[in-house]
């Protein structure tokens, strides 16, 4: 716990950074909007929610990037841990990160929500009775239960497994790259990376296809498909079990190739 408590920090810097910048754009942006006399509705919301979409993507590689540091960083690994221990701090850690500029998002919601609030109100009171109306009342409790759940733990399991994709690429290429001349690492590194992201490409095609399945059909949630149910939890434990073999091999890497640079 210590350690993915020292690896948070950076990672909650770099995660506080980004919320700096994106309520700065917020903030601008609904003032911008005011000024042309052009804000009403939801746009505060739109407004917020559209940031949060391009924040995340941005902590996602940082936090990718950090994550990469640390498994080759000298500091790091005279810790004394395991490779088994640092490996998965450093995937909960940036976990974490990811959690909190998740939760970020309903603040910030609910604080230009106060713009218009009556109409906001009104307008997500009438959503949610349309959805409801047009939905199987009998099972709409379970309906929202699982697209709740399920889009949570579907988030939480291509996180981890794009983040253990981008470490065992780095991984492979840091172990084999370090039998070659130093003139050669840069020229044969590269085309390593681009073998290894062909073959994830071709190796990820069922899981993409699988995921956009469960896109496809996640408008018959409301409506109650006991298949999408299905689909939904088994395309998450999918894609986290192909994290958990990545990160196998991963672990395995940094124990007996890796090297670190500094």
């Amino acid at each position: 716990m210590s350690i993915t408590k020292a690896l948070s920090r950076p990672k909650i810097s770099i995660i506080n950074r980004i919320l700096i910048v994106d309520v700065l754009a917020i903030i601008l942006t609904i003032l911008f909007e005011v000024y042309k006399g052009t804000l009403s509705g939801m746009d505060p919301l739109a407004i917020t929610f559209s940031y949060s979409v391009i924040a995340s993507f941005v902590a996602f590689i940082l936090l990718a990037r950090n994550v990469e540091h640390t498994y080759v960083n000298s500091s790091y690994r005279l810790i004394p841990a395991s490779d088994t221990k640092l490996y998965s701090a450093g995937m909960l850690s940036a976990l974490v990160g990811m959690v909190y500029l998740g939760l970020s998002p309903i603040g910030l919601a609910l604080v230009t929500s106060a713009l218009d609030f009556p109409e906001i109100s009104r307008q997500v009171r009438r959503i949610f009775s349309e959805t409801y109306q047009n939905s199987d009342k009998s099972s709409f409790g379970m309906n929202i239960f699982v697209i709740i759940t399920g889009s949570i733990l579907l988030t939480i399991a291509l996180a981890l497994f794009f983040w253990a994709t981008i470490s065992l690429i780095h991984l492979i290429g840091n172990s084999l790259t370090n039998f070659l001349p130093d003139a050669r690492q840069k020229f044969f590194r590269f085309i390593l990376y681009v073998v290894v992201i062909v073959g994830f490409l071709y190796f990820s095609t069922y899981t993409i296809e699988l995921v956009n399945g469960f896109l496809h059909h996640f408008h018959d949630l409301v409506n109650y498909s006991s298949n999408v149910y299905f689909e939904v939890y088994f395309a998450s434990v999918y894609i986290l079990a192909l994290a958990i073999v990545e990160s196998a091999i991963s672990i395995y890497l940094l124990k007996n190739w890796v090297e670190t640079d500094n």
